[in-house]
């Protein structure tokens, strides 16, 4: 019988991460779901620990998150997505909450509030509170603050709007896909919807880096100039220039 949902995980050499993602989704109490994850060119251990884990692996060639998370939606054999990120860890009622909130027939997409695994409980509290009102300042800016690590969609919404392909080239990718997906129906922010991410980023660009350059993206997403490229795209045309 076919799954209620489709949980989507891309990796690239993560096995420092990728096992205690997927041991959090193998321990989700909503248990009517597939689990696939999609290696995008791993030379680690990753490949073997996620088949020890997912329902199915497929492998994306095209290098960048959003490309491979793409194939993950695309392969999937049913109309509610849930998104997940190898360096992310998820409460056993994440993938309940995203079933519910997406069974209401006018939502098209739903995302929750950001923390990171590193912290101490006490200052994910902190983290949570801050992610969820600078949610409630943007979104009525016009950005909406819904990270592909902790989001579900409807697929037939997703291939409507074009997915990530026409999206992976810009900045916070996921951001954009969301925007446009409002446009078909509620995308639901909800509050306990948690999840909790890496702080490598932020330790390895440092806060003054982050904050001007997140900055940058949200006025190219408000302003809808889509000027701002992504890390992995920049990565790839740097590494084509070599060749």
């Amino acid at each position: 019988m076919k799954p209620v949902i489709t949980i989507v995980v891309p990796f690239l050499n993560e096995q420092n991460h990728l096992e205690d993602c997927l041991r959090s989704l193998r321990a989700q109490t909503f248990r009517d779901y597939e689990l696939i994850v999609v290696d995008n060119g791993s030379t680690d251990r990753s490949l073997a620990i996620a088949q020890r884990y997912a329902d199915r692996v497929l492998h994306e060639s095209q290098i960048g998150p959003d490309l491979a998370r793409h194939r993950g939606f695309v392969e999937a054999k049913t109309e509610l997505l849930a998104s997940a990120d190898a360096d992310t860890i998820y409460p056993p009622n994440w993938l309940e909450q995203i079933v519910r909130i997406l069974e209401r027939r006018d939502v098209v997409a739903v995302f929750g509030p950001l923390a990171f695994k590193e912290s101490p409980s006490w200052r994910r509290k902190l983290e949570l509170r801050g992610y969820t009102t600078l949610v409630r300042i943007m979104y009525p800016l016009g950005v909406p603050l819904a990270g592909a690590s902790n989001l579900g969609c409807r697929k037939s919404a997703y291939l409507e709007v074009g997915g990530f392909p026409p999206l992976a080239h810009l900045a916070n990718a996921d951001f954009r896909l969301v925007k446009r997906l409002a446009r078909l129906g509620r995308v639901v922010f909800s509050p306990n919807l948690h999840a909790y991410t890496s702080n490598r980023t932020f330790v390895q660009l440092g806060v003054w880096r982050v904050v001007p350059f997140t900055l940058r993206i949200w006025l190219d997403i408000a302003l809808e100039r889509n000027r701002v490229p992504s890390a992995h795209y920049l990565a790839v045309l740097k590494r084509k220039s070599r060749q």
